[in-house]
């Protein structure tokens, strides 16, 4: 196959630091990380502090099926692409003056404008999601599909640890400024690198695909998504797969208050609370180091293989958890920094963090992999978009482990998350190895293909 052709060599360049300049950004507005602590302030509400959580998942999910039905007959994404970021542009103008005006307020007004605002932006992010993947099938050799999106991860997880500790921790730390003042900074910040970030995905230079002959309604796309999982049992095992990450993701939002209540030391009350940043940061540089391991993976054992090594991480993350209390002290070592003490429970308990890193990053590389070499190139958008959008009433799954959790708790709930785990183990067992281009439209529906995209001629 030879080195990259100069036109996919720059693509490649720019899609990776779409992602790395893209993940910095999402760092500075991370609903759960940073604006669930601003509005909590603020409000003192739990319930808004949740529905930031929902916004995100769902509005970033839901729309992706009718963006595909509307967009798959053009020959070109990018405008598309383009015009997205005018309306991101547009979002993170809305959440800055929403930001403004928290500083003297908290009225209904300024929360309205902000959640509005939230809910644009997540908008964007779930199209954005589903058009790029779409063009970096076109855009990237499909033999470096994996090597690209590990590139991406690990250039965005090393950025995001750098970014966090040197830019948003000092900002959030000042002395002589008021809270709402501090996420207006990262408010301005972040929607700038966003902004930037997408733009390096639009200067891509894009060739004219495969395409559908006509767009269709939703329920067209859903009837063909359907016959999809039916036919295509790699497709019908991926979707599952969606289903489990969707319990397996609840690993990482309980993870603090399982540590709170299950890994109490008598002279040491604080417990695991003190630890946030180092957890955080121990997540973050598990993900950066296993996008190096599963992107080597994905392109030399393919989807199957990473996706079930993400399985068994998805299965040790709530194993090793449970087993964290159960472990003894064994020895006793001052952790830097805070008042906490490392021991053979915490050591253990990091673990657990370690692993579900290594299995968020997989799903991440694995499952982008499968589904742009698995898709028809025609119908790639729909294929994408129906699995996200079918699944995306699972975004609410927070609200029955938090009911799980208060009524058997916290230790039954990670026993369920166990059984998560089997489950994603399960069904990517099942697939079958690799096999590109050969998931078809159960209608019989034909590709109308204006010129094969250069990336794609190249690795065949």
């Amino acid at each position: 196959m030879g080195g990259m052709a100069a036109p996919s060599r720059r693509n490649y360049v720019l899609g990776v630091l779409n992602g790395t300049i893209g993940a910095a950004a999402y760092d500075f507005i991370h609903p759960e990380l940073i604006l669930a602590g601003l509005i909590y302030a603020m409000t003192g509400s739990k319930l808004l502090v949740a529905l930031l959580s929902v916004i995100n998942k769902g509005a970033s999910l839901l729309p992706q099926l009718y963006v595909g039905s509307r967009l798959e007959h053009q020959p070109r994404k990018r405008p598309y692409y383009i015009a997205l970021m005018f309306v991101r542009a547009a979002a993170a103008t809305m959440m800055v003056v929403a930001l403004w005006r928290l500083t003297s307020r908290a009225d209904a007004a300024a929360l309205t404008l902000f959640f509005v605002s939230w809910l644009l932006t997540s908008v964007t992010f779930g199209t954005g999601y589903v058009i790029m993947l779409d063009m970096v099938g076109r855009l990237i050799r499909l033999d470096r599909v994996g090597s690209f999106f590990g590139t991406r991860e690990f250039g965005g997880g090393l950025l995001s640890l750098v970014v966090g500790w040197l830019v948003v921790q000092p900002i959030l730390g000042l002395p002589d400024m008021e809270l709402p003042e501090k996420y207006l900074i990262l408010g301005i910040v972040g929607g700038v690198l966003g902004i930037v970030g997408m733009g390096f995905l639009a200067a891509c230079r894009e060739e004219p695909g495969p395409r559908a002959k006509e767009k269709t309604t939703v329920v067209e796309s859903l009837r063909r998504g359907y016959g999809w999982l039916k036919a295509d049992v790699n497709y019908r095992a991926y979707f599952w797969l969606r289903i489990a990450f969707r319990i397996n993701d609840l690993s990482f939002a309980f993870f603090i208050p399982y540590g709170v209540d299950r890994l109490k030391y008598e002279r040491d009350p604080v417990g695991v609370v003190a630890l946030g940043g180092i957890l955080m940061a121990t997540f973050k540089f598990s993900r950066v180091v296993f996008s190096v391991f599963w992107a080597r993976m994905v392109d030399r054992a393919g989807d199957r293989a990473c996706l079930i090594g993400t399985g068994i991480c998805f299965l040790l993350g709530p194993v090793l958890a449970l087993a964290a209390p159960l472990a003894p002290r064994g020895f006793e070592m001052p952790i830097p920094l805070t008042t906490a003490v490392l021991d053979l429970p915490l050591c253990i308990y990091f673990l657990a963090l370690v692993a579900i890193g290594a299995a968020v990053q997989g799903s991440i590389i694995g499952g982008n992999r499968f589904l742009i070499l698995n898709a028809p190139p025609h119908r790639r958008l729909s294929y994408i978009g129906f699995l996200n959008t079918v699944t995306s009433p699972l975004t609410l799954l927070p609200f029955a482990a938090g009911y799980v959790a208060a009524k058997a708790g916290i230790t039954a709930l990670f026993v369920v998350l166990v059984f998560g785990g089997l489950l994603w183990v399960y069904w990517a067992w099942r697939m079958r190895p690799d096999h590109p281009g050969l998931g078809s439209a159960p209608d019989g529906d034909a590709a109308i293909t204006d010129a094969e995209a250069p990336s794609q001629r190249e690795s065949r």
